[in-house]
C-alpha cells in the first residue's frame, strides 16, 4: 500500500512514530556511550568528587649529640584552613576564628569571604588555639597537624645543624646534607565526603602508612661545644674582629667534637639575621693560612731528609733579597737560627731556605699529601677544595711565598686535618660529623666509623715535628698558651689579607693550631680571628682561646696531667677530682691511682653512693692521711627510693635528672655545665615535690702566668 493511499491523520501518525523512534534510539545510544563506552572515565571522576586522597607527613629524624643530647627536635603545631564555598555564615565564623587565634576579624573575614574551595587561614599555630578551633567545631574549618622544627639549645651547633624551613625542608648544615634521610616517607589516606565537601565518614582508610625519618647521631659533645663558643666569643668581642672560628677534633678518629662560627645565630629564628651569619666558615671559607702552612715545608723536609732539626740557616736580620726579584721579610730580625728556631720563632725567611732545600716538587707532593686543594670528604655542605696551584703554573717566586702560606689557600678545617695528621703518628683522617643513623627506638641503621685517607709521613717524623712544635709553646711564638699540667704542641699563624688588590698592612686573619696532651693527644683545635682589632699576632690572640678551651675540655674529659717535676718529683699541677658516684671499688681504685689520690671505702654497697670531696675540687698539693677521700658505698637507686638525697656534684645536667627522677623533686637549674652544689646536700631526706636547687658550672683549670716569646 503506497504512501498516497494512507489519509492525511495515518501520515502524521507514522511521522510521529518515526520521530519517537529517532529519539528513542538516540536517548539509548547516548546512555550507552555513557554508561558503556564512558563507563571508568565518569566512575573515576565519581570517585574524586567523594574520595578526597590526604597525604600524612611523617615525623621529621631527630639531631643528637654523640651522648643522646637533642640537638635538633619536634615540636607540635596545627595548621587551620578554610573551605569558604561550605560556609554559611561568613561573617559569624570570621568572629570565631578571630577570638580563637587572636587575629583580626577583618583579615579572618577576608580569608573566608568568597566561593573559593581551600585557603590557609593560619599555618604553625599552638595547640591551645587550635584545640579552640576544634572544640567550636565551625562548617568550613579544618585544623591540621604538622611539625615545626626546634632546636633547644638555640645557638648551640648552629653552624653543624643547619636549619629547617617552614615546610620543614633541610636548608642548611646537617638538615641539608641528610634531608633525605630525616624527611622520611609521605603516606596517604582516604577521606570520604557528601555532595558540599563534608565528611561523612568518621574513619579514614589508610592506603600507605607514612614511615618516619632516621635520627643522626653525631660527633657532637655539647659539654665541649659550648666551651668552645663561650670562649670564642669572648675573642670574639674582645678583639672586635669581623669573624672567628674554631673546630675541634679526636685526631685519632676524625670525630669532630665541636665547631663554631661567630657571628652566630639561632636556627629557630634563621630568618632574622642576615645570611652571611649562616656561612659554616670553617668548611666553606678559603684563605691564605700564613704561618701555620709552615708545617707541610717542615714536615717534608725532616721526611726527605733535607735538613736536621739542629741544621743552622741565616735569617738575614729581617730582610731577604731573594734572586727573583721578591723581599722576604721576618716580624722580628734574626740572624743565625737552627731549623728547630726557624719553626719556632715562625722566621718566614728561614722557611724560604728550608724550602729551597726540600725543592719546589716536593713541597707541591707534601702539599697534596696532606690534602691541599682537595676536599677533606667531611659530611656537611659546601665545603671548599682550597686552591693550590698545579706545579706547572709555579712562578719562580711561588717558593718564596707558599713556603709560609701566601700564593695558597685553605681552609680551617684542612689545615686543622694536617695538624691532626701529625698527632695521629703520620696518618691523615677524613674529619666527619654523624656517627649513625638511628631509627625512632634508638636502633642503630647505619655506622659510620673513622676513615683512613693515607699516611703523609712516617711515624718517626711525625714524632720529630710533634718535638718542634713543642718548643714553639714552650720558647718560641707560643708561649703564651702553655698549660702548667699539659705539654702543647701548636703553631702560631698571622697573615696579611688581600684587599683591593694588595695585602694590607692593618688587616689580618690571626690563628693558632696545635694538639694536647703532646705525648698523647686528645685534641687537635684550631682557632682562627678574622680581623682582630688591637693586638694582632696569633699566639696572643687565637692561642688564648685555644688554651681556655684545652684546659677545660681535659678536665671536663679527666685527661690526667703531668704528675711530677722532672727535677724535684714534686707534684707540677694540682688537678682536680673526679667524681666516684656509681662506680665500683674497682674502678675507684683505678682512677684514684691514674690521678695520685688515697681512697677510703665506708658501708656496704657494690657502689659509691657518696664521696667526701666534691667533684672538680683541686686536687690537694700535699698528700696526708688528712687528704684521704671516704668513699661511701651503697646502691644509689636504693637510696633515691628511701627519699635520700644523692651525689650530684660533678654530673651533667642530665645525669643528674636522670638520679632525681625516682624522688619527684622540683629541680632548679642555675648556671651551664656539670653541678658545682647542691641543696639538700648528698645523704639527707628530701620529700616528694620538694625544691632542689643546682648550682652548675663548666670545670676551669689553672693557668700559668703569659710567657715571653717571639710573636706570629
Amino acid at each position: 500500500m503506497s504512501l498516497r493511499n494512507y489519509s492525511q491523520m495515518q501520515k502524521r501518525l507514522l511521522l510521529l512514530e518515526g520521530a519517537v523512534l529517532s529519539a528513542v534510539l538516540c536517548v539509548e545510544g547516548r546512555l550507552v556511550y555513557l554508561q558503556v563506552l564512558k563507563h571508568s572515565e565518569f566512575r573515576q571522576l565519581a570517585y574524586h568528587q567523594q574520595y578526597t586522597p590526604k597525604e600524612t607527613s611523617p615525623s621529621r629524624g631527630m639531631i643528637e649529640d654523640r651522648s643522646g643530647g637533642l640537638l635538633a627536635m619536634n615540636i607540635g603545631l596545627f595548621n587551620v584552613c578554610a573551605h569558604p564555598n561550605q560556609i554559611a555564615d561568613k561573617a559569624g565564623t570570621a568572629a570565631a576564628l578571630s577570638r580563637a587565634l587572636g587575629l583580626s576579624y577583618s583579615e579572618m573575614l577576608s580569608k573566608v569571604s568568597g566561593d573559593r574551595s581551600f585557603v590557609w587561614v593560619a599555618r604553625q599555630v599552638p595547640y591551645e588555639r587550635s584545640e579552640a578551633i576544634e572544640t567550636l567545631k565551625l562548617e568550613g574549618i579544618e585544623a591540621t597537624r604538622e611539625q615545626r622544627r626546634f632546636y633547644p639549645d638555640h645557638e648551640m651547633a648552629a653552624h653543624v645543624l643547619g636549619f629547617a624551613g617552614l615546610d620543614n625542608q633541610g636548608l642548611d648544615g646537617l638538615e641539608r646534607k641528610f634531608d633525605g634521610v630525616l624527611t622520611g616517607k609521605k603516606g596517604l589516606v582516604i577521606t570520604e565526603r557528601d555532595a558540599s565537601g563534608r565528611v561523612v565518614l568518621a574513619d579514614n582508610e589508610t592506603k600507605k602508612a607514612n614511615v618516619d625519618g632516621l635520627n643522626l647521631v653525631t660527633t657532637i659533645d655539647q659539654t665541649i661545644q659550648h666551651i668552645a663558643q663561650v670562649e670564642l666569643e669572648k675573642a670574639f668581642e674582645k678583639y672586635r674582629c669581623k669573624a672567628a672560628s674554631i673546630v675541634v677534633m679526636d685526631p685519632h678518629s676524625g670525630e669532630v667534637l665541636a665547631l663554631a662560627n661567630y657571628p652566630n645565630y639561632d636556627p629557630n629564628h634563621f630568618g632574622d639575621v642576615p645570611k652571611e651569619c649562616w656561612r659554616d666558615r670553617v668548611v666553606n671559607d678559603e684563605f691564605e693560612p700564613g704561618s701555620t702552612f709552615k708545617l707541610i715545608a717542615a714536615v717534608g723536609a725532616l721526611e726527605e731528609g733535607a735538613v736536621n732539626e739542629d741544621d743552622k740557616f741565616f735569617c738575614e736580620n729581617g730582610e731577604y733579597h731573594t734572586d727573583y726579584g721578591r723581599v722576604v721579610t721576618d716580624h722580628e730580625k734574626h740572624g743565625w737560627l737552627t731549623f728547630r728556631e726557624v719553626f719556632g720563632y715562625s722566621s718566614n725567611i728561614g722557611m724560604v731556605k728550608v724550602s729551597m732545600k726540600l725543592g719546589k716538587d716536593n713541597l707541591y707532593r707534601y702539599a697534596k699529601r696532606f690534602g691541599i686543594g682537595d676536599l677533606t670528604g667531611i659530611d656537611l655542605p659546601g665545603e671548599s677544595p682550597g686552591k693550590l696551584r698545579p706545579l706547572e703554573k709555579w712562578s719562580g717566586l711561588s717558593l718564596t711565598s707558599i713556603p709560609y702560606g701566601y700564593e695558597v689557600s685553605t681552609t680551617p678545617l684542612q689545615i686543622l686535618d694536617a695538624y691532626a695528621a701529625i698527632a695521629n703518628k703520620g696518618v691523615l683522617m677524613r674529619p666527619y660529623v654523624v656517627k649513625a643513623l638511628a631509627d625512632a627506638n634508638g636502633r642503630i641503621i647505619r655506622e659510620f666509623g673513622p676513615r683512613k685517607v693515607r699516611r703523609v709521613c712516617s711515624v718517626k717524623t711525625a714524632k720529630r715535628m710533634t718535638e718542634m712544635m713543642r718548643w714553639v709553646v714552650e720558647k718560641g711564638t707560643g708561649t703564651a698558651v702553655a698549660l702548667p699540667s699539659y705539654d702543647i704542641a701548636g703553631k702560631t699563624g698571622t697573615a696579611y689579607k688581600f684587599m683591593k688588590g694588595h695585602y694590607s698592612k692593618y688587616n689580618y686573619v690571626s690563628s693558632f693550631v696545635g694538639f694536647v696532651p703532646a705525648e698523647d693527644p686528645k685534641l687537635v683545635i684550631y682557632v682562627s680571628l678574622d680581623d682582630p682589632r688591637g693586638l694582632y699576632w696569633g699566639g696572643y690572640t687565637a692561642g688564648p682561646v685555644f688554651k681556655e678551651v684545652a684546659k677545660r675540655v681535659l678536665v671536663y674529659d679527666l685527661v690526667p696531667g703531668k704528675e711530677q717535676n722532672e727535677e724535684t718529683g714534686a707534684p707540677t699541677s694540682q688537678g682536680s677530682i673526679p667524681s666516684f658516684v656509681g662506680l665500683t671499688q674497682e674502678q675507684c681504685k683505678w682512677i684514684a691511682q691514674r690521678n695520685g689520690l688515697t681512697i677510703k671505702f665506708n658501708g656496704l654497697g657494690k657502689r659509691v653512693a657518696v664521696q667526701s670531696a666534691p667533684p672538680g675540687a683541686p686536687l690537694p698539693m700535699e698528700r696526708h692521711e688528712e687528704s684521704k677521700i671516704l668513699l661511701t658505698m651503697g646502691d644509689p637507686r636504693i637510696d633515691q627510693a628511701k627519699g635520700l638525697m644523692p651525689e650530684l656534684r660533678g654530673k651533667t645536667k642530665r645525669q643528674a635528672l636522670a638520679l632525681l627522677a625516682p624522688l619527684g623533686v622540683r629541680v632548679n637549674f642555675k648556671g651551664e655545665g656539670v653541678v658545682r652544689a647542691q641543696f639538700p646536700p648528698a645523704g639527707r631526706s628530701i620529700e616528694n615535690n620538694a625544691p632542689c636547687d643546682l648550682s652548675c658550672d663548666v670545670p676551669v683549670a689553672k693557668s700559668v702566668p703569659l710567657g715571653q716569646g717571639g710573636n706570629s
